[in-house]
């Protein structure tokens, strides 16, 4: 939302607040009497009864009103419960749509226009999220779940999963020691393999005889003798050892050297800034750019020396991410350090004449210092209320509860159980049907099996694992006979059963454990930062987006270390060192609050 809009709303929602509390009535009570008086004036439902409840999440539904798809029928038969969707999918996932989806939320909370169950999103570097659901709080808009949860669920009040999260709540996110919202969309998703990585076109490693490769420098004479042995596709396609879209705007064609290739060596940068990155080994802040060895400058270094080699495309500079995809499924690029970009391409290459080929990830380098195995988000993500206009508060937390609970992450993310997939005692496994339909790509798996179809509302993502060790969502379950023959080779050349077992038990070259968590519950906590502290990290992210570009095109070495020197002393100028400090400080206050919850966590879901 605009600046202004956030001031609008925050003058609104006090407005309401104060009506509210002088005694605007609902069903011949103020709602926050409903709130407080348990639930006085709302209706119980009879155990047998079906009631409808409307609902302002965000989904994947072609339409409004009452849904038909198979989950929400199994909803009704199992809970006695209706979905009344009050948006559809064109305010769904989209960069695009989240904005007109927090627009219209607004708009909803500044008129106390409210449904039974409201989705507030997620406040991850989005404090205004945060204080949304605190002015709501304080207007008596939506009600405490305390009660709710201990008489009317299974899972929220005894799984140590759940029990966290409504932990971190009253602690962290509201002022009066009750928790108000829940979080979906949480966990520990488990990666069989790390994206963030050296990904190189295996095929073409495995004719090399698998190279030992132990830093960048090495990398990048791999790849230049590749690029030289294999210079084009089948089709006459030009082939380049790297590629990029740095024609896309800032956060996204700069994203390939300020957030990729860190993150491949196990730093993010933190909401974004080039000035202070997360080392998720140390799980501290780490301030790269006034160390010209840093690994940011490394990530630098080696886009410019590719560039030097004849192995980055000419285009890149040029090039929109859109145009970066497509040459990708031309087979132009031979490896990524974002996996994400390349994994899985087995079809598409074979398809233009490349038999067997395919990207996988190679052995860590040196360098790194975690992997991106498992993606923390204990304390949940997306915030889910209940209203003081719910007639029936104990059928919506009943609601949230099954959203919550492994079978609900289940069929949210794969589809109805006996359609999408059957339960063999504990085993899932998907239906052939299920997959004949998904890879003909002509059936609406939303509507004909509820697949994603309300993803986010969800505890568990699809990547996390059950109580009994297999993925929420079922079609995540390896199945080594399915495998491409570059997978079966890179499962072979690495020894194991199982790419998740090598890479959680990854030992580098020193005999020592590599980390493997990709921490997320601490970037979230940051919250509000002071007004000069955001316009010194805008001012470096501004200036870093354009150097780092000249660098990467500098005429040589000369000029290269000229205009690193050149940028280490202007962002000093612009406050690198304030905006430092003020992270490292949050992050100190962050680990007091929230490291005993997060210990606690990772007990429950048996990480070590």
């Amino acid at each position: 939302m605009r600046k202004n809009g956030k001031r609008i709303l925050a003058m609104l929602l006090a407005a309401v607040m104060t009506a509210s509390l002088a005694g605007c009535e609902k069903g011949g009570e103020t709602a926050a009497g409903t709130a407080e008086n348990d639930n006085g004036g709302q209706e119980a439902a009879g155990q047998d009864e079906v009631v409808t409840l409307k609902m302002f999440i965000r989904n994947q539904s072609k339409y409004t009103g009452l849904q038909e798809d198979p989950v929400a029928k199994y909803i009704e038969e199992k809970l006695g419960i209706r979905i009344e969707l009050t948006v559809d999918s064109s305010l769904g996932n989209t960069t695009a749509q989240t904005s007109t989806f927090n627009e219209l939320l607004a708009t909803k909370l500044a008129s106390n226009d409210l449904d039974d169950i409201m989705d507030f999103g997620s406040p991850s570097g989005n404090p205004e999220i945060l204080n949304n659901l605190n002015r709501a709080v304080e207007a008596g808009m939506i009600i405490p779940l305390d009660d709710l949860v201990a008489e009317y669920t299974e899972n929220l009040s005894t799984d140590p999963r759940l029990t966290i999260r409504n932990d971190y709540r009253r602690e962290h996110m509201y002022n009066d020691g009750k928790f108000y919202s829940v979080g979906g969309w949480g966990g520990m998703g488990l990666d069989q393999l790390p994206g963030a990585a050296n990904w190189v076109r295996w095929d073409l490693y495995k004719e090399m005889g698998y190279p030992d490769v132990e830093t960048d420098e090495d990398y990048l004479e791999m790849l230049k003798e590749m690029q030289d042995s294999y210079p084009e596709t089948p089709g006459g396609e030009k082939v380049y050892a790297i590629g990029g879209a740095f024609a896309d705007p800032q956060g996204m064609g700069d994203g390939f050297v300020n957030r990729d290739y860190p993150l491949s060596k196990g730093y993010e940068p933190l909401e974004g800034n080039y000035a202070v990155y997360l080392n998720h080994a140390t799980k501290q802040v780490e301030a790269p750019l006034q160390d010209p060895d840093s690994f940011f400058w490394n990530g630098v270094k080696l886009y410019y020396k590719a560039n030097q080699m004849g192995i980055l495309d000419p285009g890149a500079v040029t090039m929109s991410s859109a145009e970066y995809t497509e040459k990708i499924n031309k087979g132009a690029y031979l490896s990524a350090v974002n996996g994400w970009q390349v994994m899985n391409k087995e079809a598409i290459l074979d398809g233009l004449g490349m038999k067997d080929a395919g990207y996988m990830p190679m052995r860590p380098l040196e360098d790194v210092v975690s992997l991106s195995v498992y993606w923390e988000s204990v304390v949940g993500g997306n915030e889910f209320a209940i209203t003081s206009k719910c007639k029936y508060p104990e059928k919506a937390i009943q609601f949230l509860d099954w959203c919550m609970s492994e079978e609900g992450s289940r069929m949210i993310t794969q589809g109805a159980e006996g359609m999408a997939y059957t339960m063999d005692g504990d085993v899932p496994s998907v239906t052939q049907q299920y997959l004949d339909d998904n890879a003909g790509g002509t059936v609406d798996m939303a509507e004909t099996y509820g697949k994603w179809k309300y993803a986010g509302i969800n505890a568990f993502q699809h990547i996390d694992v059950d109580s009994n060790g297999y993925y929420i969502q079922p079609e995540q379950i390896p199945n080594v006979d399915n495998y491409s023959a570059v997978k079966k080779d890179a499962l072979s050349f690495y020894g194991t059963e199982s790419f998740t077992d090598y890479f959680t038990q990854y030992k580098n070259r020193a005999g020592e454990k590599l980390p493997n968590v990709i921490w997320s519950t601490y970037t979230s906590g940051i919250g509000s930062k002071p007004d000069d502290i955001k316009q010194k990290y805008a001012q470096i992210n501004e200036y870093m987006y354009k150097q780092i570009f000249k660098m990467i095109y500098a005429k040589d070495d000369a000029e290269y270390e000229a205009l690193q020197n050149e940028a280490m002393e202007k962002v000093g100028e612009l406050g690198v060192r304030d905006v430092v400090k003020w992270y490292q400080d949050r992050f100190a206050q962050l680990h007091t609050d929230l490291d005993p919850l997060i210990d606690q966590a990772m007990k429950a879901y048996g990480v070590e």
